[in-house]
């Protein structure tokens, strides 16, 4: 070889080192990125605030057959975050197959089994899955009304707007198995009446009994996970650690932050529900007092009805009475001739 087709041949070997060492290296992402990304490419709203509850359907096509679906939940009890309804279902000739896929109440697995379990669905078309994501301001709101909308009134609605939407879109359910709130015998009467074209099975610990159930346990439990591992504060400058704990009050690490988080004059951020008894007691121990001034009327006014029935004094009607001048006087008639 000739001195020139050497030096070409360096500066060919050269371009092509220098191609392939342009591009950096991709970090490897963690098994929380992976899923931020997933979640991503679903289209859950991940990366903002979650002020408002919302419902979400997996892509799936219809097959001429009937179906089986699974009910369950995520959240109900914790003090913060969301409260997660969800739904899995497949058609009954695919059943026994998504069986082993190794679907168990979402409790007994761990994070990493979870994630996966819910990855692997993803690539299962045959599959299809729903969520209704309920806010936690959403949550506070109802259960804080006048005429209180409590968390089984919620749940309930949750799951039958849930069955109402999947077989809006064609799907055509036979059976459905979910996991109780409250008496199973009555739930399950209430859905049969309003579904009784399905056969309905609503049991205590459903999520371990039925893979479809538990399927759909696992669904809810990813779901609300990945928001509060990726909760906005919609308060916007609010700096705080996302180390809650369990959310539940009976955990020292969630009970830790709630003391660490409660503001003197604003209190919580939007994450908590300020209906439980946890956070009404912390706010009452750690925040500034506030008297509403309707409230302070009404107790003025309550004070005033309890002294005039111990003193025995009599209530003035407040409706308008006649004047004395034309109750003592018979009435005159003017005949006024033309």
């Amino acid at each position: 070889m000739s001195a020139i087709s050497l030096r070409r041949a360096f500066e060919e070997s050269d371009d092509e080192l220098s191609i392939q060492t342009s591009e950096p290296k991709r970090a490897k992402l963690s098994p929380a990125e992976d899923m931020l990304a997933l979640f991503a490419s679903l289209g859950l709203p991940l990366t903002t605030a979650l002020t408002k509850s919302y419902t979400h359907f997996s892509t799936h096509t219809p097959l001429a057959e009937g179906y089986v679906l699974g009910v369950d939940e995520a959240g109900r009890g914790p003090v913060l975050g969301p409260m997660v309804y969800a739904t899995c279902f497949c058609p009954e000739s695919y059943y026994t197959e998504l069986s082993s896929l190794g679907f168990a109440d979402s409790k007994q697995l761990s994070e990493e089994q979870r994630d996966k379990l819910f990855t692997i669905l993803q690539a299962h078309p045959q599959a299809g899955w729903s969520i209704r994501c309920i806010s936690p301001q959403d949550i506070s709101q109802c259960m804080l009304r006048r005429s209180k909308y409590n968390l089984n009134a919620l749940a309930h609605d949750a799951t039958i707007q849930l069955i109402r939407d999947t077989l809006q879109r064609g799907i055509e359910l036979r059976k459905v198995f979910i996991d109780t709130v409250g008496p199973p015998h009555t739930y399950q009467k209430r859905l049969q009446e309003l579904f009784p074209g399905i056969e309905i099975t609503v049991a205590k610990k459903a999520d371990s009994l039925y893979p479809i159930v538990s399927a759909a346990s696992v669904c809810a439990k990813v779901t609300r996970d990945a928001h509060l591992s990726n909760w906005v504060f919609a308060e916007g400058l609010l700096k705080l650690s996302k180390k809650y704990g369990s959310g539940y009050p009976s955990d020292p690490n969630t009970v830790r932050w709630l003391k660490e988080s409660v503001d003197h004059v604003f209190g919580f951020p939007g994450i908590i529900r300020f209906s439980w008894s946890t956070c009404v007691k912390l706010l009452d121990d750690s925040a500034a007092k506030i008297v509403w001034a309707d409230d302070e009327e009404s107790v003025q006014n309550n004070a005033k009805l309890m002294a005039s029935k111990f003193f025995g004094a009599k209530q003035e009607s407040t409706a308008r009475q006649r004047s004395k001048f034309f109750s003592r006087r018979r009435p005159i008639v003017l005949a006024v001739t033309l």
